[in-house]
């Protein structure tokens, strides 16, 4: 876990509600190995038509778009609590009516080790401390991206994707908020990733949801679902932190100065030292979905004698929800806060996905 950080508490469960405002290798995650012995050569076809099936475009694929729905924000991650190799993804699919998908994803590993970067949006007046709001480095810039391509199956609830590199994933669909929004949950792959989720919509990626919409929204009803890793303070054994149906700690946001970002503060009962909490867009640009959040306690700044925190605060990256109508429903995230203050080095990393649902 963040050394010179703490992460907030669980909240009590509450249920979730829509809110509706007025050709390479190009994966940079562990790749899959192993070896495999077998005793006939009859033995060996079986294992490779097995291993290919999810990867394979039918002839007799069911027409149209995952549910009907092009364009799904998905988080996956390599998460074990033995290991200090874990990776996340946080990407962008495009699914096109005739089979094709197309991605555009930015990755951090454990092993890469990033600072935090600004996105050159300073937050005023919303979270009691002005600050340039941070991220986990690559996210502010778009030309980070890598990409994929290649081509996927739907029949009943089950999609597969077949990337023209080789992987492939298998993902569980199912619709939500009376059919406005597609979920995804990962159920097999070739990558190495152990979690991963998604949400989708025929919203365009640049049906960006204002600052000002977004604290309007009822925060009590969107659900926080998280698997992070982290290490026990005292063992420094590494375990999966997992939490599922309460709100995020933050259920009141306030608009900043500049109308792009969002701050909070909050505090623990008879404990002074303040969280305090920032949304702002990935970058100084106006036309895409991508968000930021950005965490630490007020005390470690005053601590190293701070108004904005430059220690191990939490950054993590995220994609707004939106379905078809602009509706705003959470984000889709990951934490890639690598340890950049302590001499623990990996032991004190933060690395997860997460979403916040409504």
């Amino acid at each position: 876990m963040i050394k010179d950080g703490v992460s907030p508490g669980r909240r009590p469960a509450s249920a979730a509600r829509v809110v509706r405002p007025a050709p390479v290798r190009t994966f940079t995650g562990l790749e899959p190995g192993g070896s495999m012995r077998v005793s006939s050569a009859a033995a060996v076809l079986a294992a490779v038509l097995l291993i290919a099936q999810p990867a394979a475009r039918s002839a007799a694929r069911e027409a149209g778009a995952p549910l009907g729905k092009s364009n799904f924000a998905v988080a996956v991650g390599a998460l074990e609590g033995a290991s200090r190799a874990n990776w996340v993804r946080l990407g962008r699919y495009a699914f096109a009516a005739d089979g094709g998908v197309s991605a555009e994803y930015w990755s951090w590993r454990q092993q890469v080790r990033v600072r935090r970067s600004s996105t050159g949006n300073r937050a005023q007046g919303c979270a009691g401390r002005d600050c340039t709001v941070l991220t986990a480095s690559g996210w502010q810039s778009a030309d980070a991206a890598r990409t994929l391509t290649g081509g996927y199956d739907v029949h009943g609830d089950e999609l597969h994707i077949a990337w023209d590199d080789g992987h492939w994933e298998k993902w569980r669909l199912t619709s939500l908020a009376g059919g406005e929004i597609a979920d995804l949950e990962l159920a097999a792959n070739d990558l190495g990733a152990t979690h991963g989720f998604g949400d989708g919509s025929n919203a365009s990626w640049d049906a960006r949801v204002p600052a000002a919409t977004i604290a309007a929204a009822d925060h009590t009803s969107f659900v926080h679902r998280y698997d992070l890793w982290k290490t026990d303070p005292d063992s420094g054994a590494g375990y999966i932190d997992h939490g599922d149906g309460s709100p995020f700690w933050v259920t009141r946001w306030k608009p900043c100065r500049d109308g792009r970002c969002l701050g909070a503060r909050t505090h623990r009962e008879r404990d002074p030292a303040h969280t305090v909490y920032y949304v702002a867009p990935a970058d100084t640009a106006s036309g895409h979905r991508r968000d930021t959040l950005w965490h630490w306690r007020t005390a470690l700044a005053d601590a190293r004698h701070e108004t904005c925190y430059t220690g191990n605060s939490h950054v993590k990256p995220m994609i707004q929800i939106v379905d078809d109508d602009g509706g705003f429903h959470g984000w889709v995230g990951v934490e890639a806060s690598l340890n950049q203050t302590t001499s623990e080095g990996r032991d004190a990393d933060d690395i997860g996905v997460f979403r916040i649902l409504g």
